[in-house]
């Protein structure tokens, strides 16, 4: 039905496109004849006015030629004058080697006639006759007793003797002596004037002639012979052209032959015009009437359509338009579009849904519902087995690096290649297994053990194949953090939060592995306050600028590599040590200020959340802390009292020991007043010299108090510098926040 109604379509408009296309088509054609008649026109009236001027050009070349002859030429002249006999036969020939003369310059000359009236002799070029025996002699009678001026005459035939074969010529009379009446008569051949003008129109379907006063023909370009049938053209032609000549009063004129039908045709052009736009409007009128017809049916259902959305209009967000065809598709797109968010939606829905559950699971809202959650499960089409449940967890490793380095759709596809393959691998082994997104970051896994004894093992077999794959094919590494395998479907959150323990030891035992329980239980728990107490040590020499900082910074991570350190520990250390940094910056100058605020200190603040292992973060924060070291160096070393302060410093770390230390003892040592040699270890190393030599003191006696644990605190007080054990256990408190028989209690 459809092929039919496309048929009726295209045949109810095909007839009038052909017949209008046809009518377009005419009409270009006539008017692109017209132009060219048009053009055709000027030409040819352009070659008329050429033909008689170049008629007129030779025509009055001749008639000066016998005007100079009779003025000029003495052979001519005595031709008409009164000669003894003698003489006179001998002019008569010199006469007429003249007139042929003439009439080699001028090749339209058919002949030239001298009549001499005083003994009636007539001279040609060929003869000299009496008047009576020329075959011309009425034509002299009639110009003897002619009263009008001499003017070329009508074409007229021409015999010099008698019975001799005539040509058509025109004349040209004048009075050679006007006392006697004698004449010069030079007569020019038609048909050479007809020669002429044929090689100056050329061939072609046009005709022109040379008409005389009267209009009779003189010449013309279809005469082969001028003695052929004197035929009027005219009546079998159409005048383009006509041009007169003031000389002769002739005409020339040109046009085409008629007999062509494209010739007739185009004789009626503004009739053909306008019966095209005749035909163009009836084909516009046709059109109108077949749209409207074809129309009919789209109407018929925009009306209905119209009328069933009427008091849905609003639902389906339509606006009202004046094209019903877009009123349509507008209301069928919008169909389509509310049919696909539907489908779009409840997929959506059943995802949310079946994470929502996933999460419910893991998070321990099973509790007294079992056979619910069994149920809501079984739509998924997932079972809780009896036999054991084990959730492990996936984190992408430098995560921060992953997810700046590809966009949503590149991590989705990267994501999605993971949680395939983990799928494909799981089937062999028949494990039955739940993965579920629960954070950008982190893929759950719920395995559901349907049978009892090996199946833990299989499951660690596919997470460590699983990780190693990732490693080789995919552009980021993978961890996988394990729990127990729980019974009882209420003991899922148990086995989530021992995957989610494992998984944040990752920092301590690396990445790109699988992690259980028994991986990190025989490590040595983590010790802040042991560590905090390293923390403040590199910070205080950091500050100092002694460079022991560096050594104090590998012990604190040799340590770490030794202990089981989580992240969020490793995090909470390394935010204290830049807490402490920050602080101690504050003690140093302004111009040390601006270098740790100028970059350091932000750039510290965002390692540990990037960094997943202990070596990673230990050289990044190195890098920057080596750095800040370097530049700080560089400052104090632009100073010119640097190498002074440091041999104080260093005299302090040599005699500390010593209890005479003091302001007035460096005095003497170093020939500086104790106020200016103050000031200047403020601004070298951010601190007072009284402090420095407590702290440096201090130090020592933790040393000792680690080496010698027998010893009293008077004797270590004594060594270190301090003669009242009173004073030295205020000092030690102030700086260890513990006395001395406490801190040493709590390193046994």
């Amino acid at each position: 039905m459809r092929i039919k109604r496309l048929h009726r379509i295209q045949l109810s408009y095909l007839p009038v496109m052909f017949v209008v296309g046809l009518s377009l088509l005419f009409i270009a054609y006539l008017t692109l004849s017209e132009v060219t008649k048009q053009s055709a026109l000027k030409a040819n009236n352009m070659l008329s006015h050429n033909i008689i001027q170049t008629i007129d050009e030779s025509l009055k070349r001749i008639d000066m030629a016998i005007t100079g002859q009779l003025l000029e030429n003495e052979k001519v002249r005595r031709f008409f004058q009164s000669e003894s006999m003698q003489d006179r036969q001998f002019w008569d020939y010199q006469t007429a080697a003249a007139l042929n003369e003439m009439m080699a310059n001028h090749p339209l000359i058919r002949s030239i006639n001298l009549y001499r009236i005083s003994d009636n002799m007539v001279l040609t070029p060929t003869t000299f006759t009496r008047l009576d025996n020329f075959g011309d002699k009425q034509f002299i009678g009639k110009q003897l007793s002619a009263l009008h001026p001499f003017r070329w005459t009508e074409r007229r035939p021409y015999a010099e003797q008698p019975g001799v074969t005539e040509s058509n010529v025109v004349s040209l009379v004048k009075y050679a002596n006007l006392s006697e009446r004698s004449l010069v008569i030079v007569h020019v051949d038609t048909e050479r004037l007809s020669r002429l003008i044929r090689d100056m129109a050329g061939s072609g379907f046009q005709y022109i002639e040379l008409l005389d006063t009267d209009g009779k023909r003189v010449a013309s370009r279809d005469w082969a012979d001028p003695s052929k049938q004197d035929r009027d053209v005219r009546e079998n032609g159409e005048e383009w052209s006509k041009a007169s000549s003031d000389y002769t009063g002739w005409t020339v004129r040109s046009g085409v032959y008629q007999g062509s039908i494209i010739q007739w045709i185009s004789s009626f052009f503004y009739v053909w015009i306008a019966l095209g736009f005749l035909i163009i409007a009836a084909g516009i009128a046709w059109l109108v009437y077949v749209t409207r017809r074809n129309y009919r049916p789209i109407q018929s259902i925009s009306q209905r359509m119209n009328e069933y959305f009427r008091q849905k209009q609003q639902e389906l967000k339509l606006e009202d338009q004046d094209d019903e065809l877009q009123y349509i598709e507008t209301a069928i797109e919008e169909l389509f579009d509310q049919s696909s968010q539907l489908l779009e939606q409840n997929k959506e829905n059943l995802a949310y849904r079946r994470r929502y559950v996933f999460l419910q699971l893991l998070e321990g809202a099973v509790a007294g519902q079992t056979q619910e959650w069994k149920e809501e499960i079984g739509q998924f089409g997932y079972s809780l087995a009896d036999c054991g449940l084990l959730v492990a967890m996936i984190e992408i490793d430098d995560y921060s690096e992953f997810n700046g380095k590809y966009n949503h759709r590149d991590q989705y596809l990267l994501k999605h290649v993971l949680n395939t393959v983990l799928h494909e691998m799981a089937e062999p082994a028949q494990l039955s297994l739940w993965a579920e997104w629960v954070d950008r970051h982190q893929l759950g896994l719920l395995f559901m053990l349907d049978r009892d004894g090996g199946m833990e093992k299989e499951v660690f077999e596919l997470l460590t194949k699983m990780t190693g794959w990732a490693e080789r094919h995919l552009p980021y590494t993978v961890t996988v953090g394990v729990g127990s395998c729980e019974k009882d479907a209420a003991n899922i959150a148990e086995s989530y939060e021992q995957a989610l323990e494992a998984l944040s030891y990752k920092t301590s035992l690396g990445t790109s592995r699988m992690i259980r329980s028994a991986d990190f239980a025989a490590k040595t728990p983590f010790e802040l306050v042991r560590q905090a107490q390293r923390v403040r040590a590199i910070c205080q020499s950091f500050r100092t600028g002694d460079g022991e900082w560096e050594r104090y910074w590998d012990d604190m991570f040799g340590e770490l590599w030794q202990q089981l350190v989580s992240k969020e520990d490793l995090i909470g250390l390394l935010n204290y040590l830049v807490y402490q940094l920050h602080r101690e910056m504050a003690e140093l100058p302004e111009e040390f200020q601006a270098i740790w605020n100028g970059g350091a200190h932000a750039e510290l603040n965002g390692i540990a959340k990037r960094g997943e292992t202990l070596e990673s973060i230990r050289e990044e924060y190195a890098r920057v802390l080596r750095e800040t070291a370097a530049r700080m160096r560089e400052l104090r070393e632009s100073k010119h009292n640097h190498h002074l302060i440091r041999s104080v410093k260093q005299y302090v770390n040599d005699h500390y020991n010593n209890p005479d230390l003091s302001h007035a003892h460096l005095e003497s040592e170093f020939g500086l007043t104790a106020s200016y040699l103050s000031r200047l270890f403020k601004e070298e190393f951010g601190v007072k010299f009284i402090d420095y030599v407590s702290q440096t003191r201090i130090e020592k006696a933790i040393e000792l108090l680690k080496e010698y644990p027998d010893k009293t605190v008077q004797a270590i007080a004594e060594q270190v510098g301090y003669m009242h054990g009173i004073t030295f256990i205020r000092a030690f408190k102030k700086y260890t926040g513990s006395t001395p028989g406490n801190f040493r209690k709590d390193l046994i």
